[in-house]
């Protein structure tokens, strides 16, 4: 057995234990972490992987080696300004405890945040689970102590009320420690860590592009079933379930979005997009068609501006208004014509609205568009799609089937 047979037997075991996908940003990770842990246990890397298995304690070690926990102190802070604007005086007005989950929590730093801004809320009696699969990440939550250069993203006023300073480190104070409850938790395969109906806002930011398109599916009816009709669903500001469930619907809440669960939504069928597979090196492009750098987009613009109008696109969608759809998505083509998940869902949106031609031409765009740039800068635009996944629905969709 070789390195690279190896490679994809973790990775699959990785995929049927986690739900994590072996895809190009994670591939490069692995490979590293499953050498150095087979060299560290004195083995080879196919008698390494063939143990891993039978082991979980060799098992979370590749996993907390693997598993990304860059995060900061109230990152995309406008999902926290609507958090403490849109929903929790209305859950303070229910008097009910506030319970939220930071799911996928990293080293701490999201749901001390949402400790703070609840502190800062009036409400009374509220409560944050914090859970992630990184025992490593896990104990750094508990520890809840962070360097000058952790403490990103926290405002001078926050850190002098929240934090206490000593030996080169701050740490998070004992009033917010205590109401934060930290667990391991695999979103893969685990319910949810609360009694069902009891939980009003989750925070699921930036984890979801790391599965595979049925764990995630999974996942989000799992949820479904747990949350109260009125709690509300934060993801990344990259992350979309437009085309991936119908169990949850878009909502704005001032300069941010998050989703509501949908009413009487049917449980989504899985849609079936394959796994990446490793493929073989390009071959040198030829003069005719040589690949070029991104260019920047014209009347450029925040990436929060291109978030918004792709949003906009799918809350306009859901509620049936085609037009509207499209004029968003649109835009958003128009801003980063080499952006090819803006013109999918542009010709999405006019395939729904009827207008064959044109939705052909969208889709024609977005083939273009990720065969004219850098194969990384176009995986680096996907947001939770996988490149060959992607290229085969759009060559279905200009064959007419």
């Amino acid at each position: 057995m070789n390195g690279d047979r190896a490679l994809e037997d973790v990775g699959r075991l990785l995929s049927r234990r986690v739900g994590l996908r072996l895809d190009p940003a994670i591939r490069g990770r692995l490979e590293r972490a499953v050498r150095d842990q087979a060299a560290s246990h004195g083995e080879d890397e196919s008698a390494y992987v063939a143990g891993l298995e039978a082991d979980p304690a060799r098992l979370q070690e590749l996993l907390n080696r693997v598993t990304v926990q860059e995060t900061s102190y109230f990152r995309d802070p406008g999902q926290f300004a609507a958090l403490a604007t849109h929903v929790l005086p209305t859950l303070q007005a229910s008097g009910e405890r506030v319970h939220i989950w930071s799911a996928g929590c990293a080293n701490g730093q999201e749901p001390y945040s949402l400790a703070m801004i609840l502190a800062e809320s009036g409400i009374a009696d509220w409560h944050v689970t914090a859970s992630d699969l990184s025992t490593d990440a896990l104990s750094r939550t508990r520890a809840a102590r962070y360097t000058e250069r952790e403490l990103r993203g926290l405002s001078a006023r926050r850190r002098a009320q929240y934090l206490l300073q000593g030996d080169g480190e701050w740490q998070v104070v004992p009033e917010l420690r205590d109401r934060v409850t930290i667990i391991r938790h695999n979103l893969a395969a685990d319910p949810p860590p609360f009694t069902a109906g009891q939980c009003q806002v989750v925070f699921c930011r930036n984890v979801l592009i790391y599965f595979g398109h049925d764990d995630v599916v999974a996942f989000l009816d799992r949820l479904k079933a747990w949350l109260p009709p009125t709690a509300h669903l934060f993801l990344g500001y990259s992350e979309s379930l437009w085309q991936v469930t119908d169990r949850f619907q878009l909502i704005r809440l001032g300069d941010a979005f998050a989703y509501r669960p949908a009413t009487n939504a049917p449980i989504a069928e899985p849609r079936h997009v394959p796994e990446p597979r490793t493929r073989p090196a390009a071959p040198a492009p030829s003069q005719e068609r040589r690949r070029r750098p991104r260019p920047a987009p014209p009347d450029p613009m925040p990436r929060q501006g291109m978030v918004e109008l792709m949003a906009d696109g799918e809350a306009a969608l859901g509620r049936g208004e085609h037009a509207a759809a499209v004029t968003a998505f649109r835009k958003a083509a128009y801003l980063d014509p080499d952006h090819p998940i803006a013109h999918l869902n542009l010709g999405l949106a006019l395939e729904v609205a009827g207008d064959g031609p044109a939705s052909r031409r969208a889709y024609a765009a977005a083939r273009a568009a990720i065969d004219r740039c850098d194969t990384a800068a176009v995986e680096a635009t996907l947001e939770g799609y996988q490149l060959d996944g992607l290229t085969r629905l759009l060559e279905q969709k200009l064959r007419g089937s």
